[in-house]
């Protein structure tokens, strides 16, 4: 115990403002907690710096009954998707989030080749919208647009451009 008074009342108010600092009673719930749901992709879309090259939307070729982007309030993600004429594949992850963002991390190397069919990068950084039913980033990144599609891209492996993302909740 502090041998002089000014010492005990400021350890004191250190210790209140430490406990109290540690209570949110008006958010009790974590930002995991509050991700937490099925998402589908409301845009994924890469769009090349170089205008002479098509803008690559993702999308358009994903089938929609067989993709959704799961967050679970443990901090895990599970991504579902079908490129139309494709199998089904799944990307396992982790996922943290603050009050303003949300970060995306596959969990292995298997599964960040999974995303980048997608022209989605690991890590993925996305901001959170104010009533927390979507994520959305616009990233400047080079991507493989031939990996992508062979056909309408060949030749184009390092494509620079501003890849678009928004995932949306889906309604329950």
């Amino acid at each position: 115990m502090p041998a002089c008074p000014r010492c005990f009342v400021l350890a004191f108010g250190l210790l209140l403002a430490a406990f109290l600092g540690a209570c949110d009673t008006d958010n009790p719930s974590s930002p995991l907690e509050e991700l937490a749901g099925l998402y589908d992709f409301a845009e994924l879309r890469f769009v090349p710096t170089a205008g002479n090259v098509a803008p690559a939307d993702v999308r358009a070729r994903l089938v929609p009954s067989r993709t959704s982007v799961e967050l679970f309030g443990t901090g895990q993600v599970l991504i579902r998707f079908q490129v139309e004429g494709g199998t089904s594949a799944f990307v396992n992850g982790t996922f943290t989030a603050t009050r303003s963002t949300a970060h995306l991390s596959a969990e292995d190397e298997e599964d960040a080749a999974r995303l980048a069919t997608l022209l989605l990068p690991d890590p993925l950084s996305l901001a959170r919208s104010a009533d927390d039913q979507s994520l959305s980033a616009s990233i400047a990144m080079t991507v493989n647009l031939e990996a992508f599609d062979p056909v309408g891209y060949a030749g184009l492996t390092a494509v620079p451009g501003r890849l678009d993302v928004t995932l949306q909740r889906r309604e329950e």
